[in-house]
């Protein structure tokens, strides 16, 4: 079981910005910015091509929606829609998902960096705290305030 269907199962603790019949969205544990979203299918499926087109479709329109809400409730003023989509493409949780990951202008040197910084934790994971949770559903709860409703 992966840790995407473990959150899918409630097993693990996770801020959750969305829910619905398709589809969960939670704060990444180890944000390249703040406000770093991750938007997954309820479905077992390691690419978006597993996935039917509807479900696709419903992915990217919440990821959508959800970088919006995030210009709205943190201030960023774009964000990158990012898809490692299959081993090759180093994805390191074989679930497919899309990263909504809010983008500040001049933020380029402290984004890369800390993308280098994500990638290392997937090696070293830093152990959950409480503090680190508090801030993760302070953002959730921002994010889903603002979050539109189709």
């Amino acid at each position: 079981m992966t840790i995407f269907e473990q959150l899918i199962a409630k097993k693990r603790p996770a801020s959750f910005v969305h829910e619905d019949g398709a589809c969960i969205a939670f704060m990444d544990i180890n944000p390249i910015t703040r406000g770093h979203v991750l938007v997954v299918p309820r479905q077992a499926a390691v690419t978006l091509a597993e996935l039917d087109a509807s479900t696709r479709r419903h992915l990217w329109d919440v990821a959508h929606r959800i970088g919006l809400a995030q210009q709205k409730a943190l201030g960023s003023h774009a964000q990158h829609f990012l898809v490692n989509d299959g081993k090759a493409a180093s994805q390191t949780v074989p679930h497919a998902h899309i990263h909504v990951i809010p983008r500040r202008q001049g933020d380029t040197l402290r984004a890369v960096t800390r993308l280098i910084w994500h990638v290392t934790t997937l090696l070293l994971p830093r152990p959950e705290t409480a503090a680190r949770r508090k801030q993760l559903d302070a953002q959730a709860d921002a994010i889903r305030g603002a979050l539109e409703r189709p």
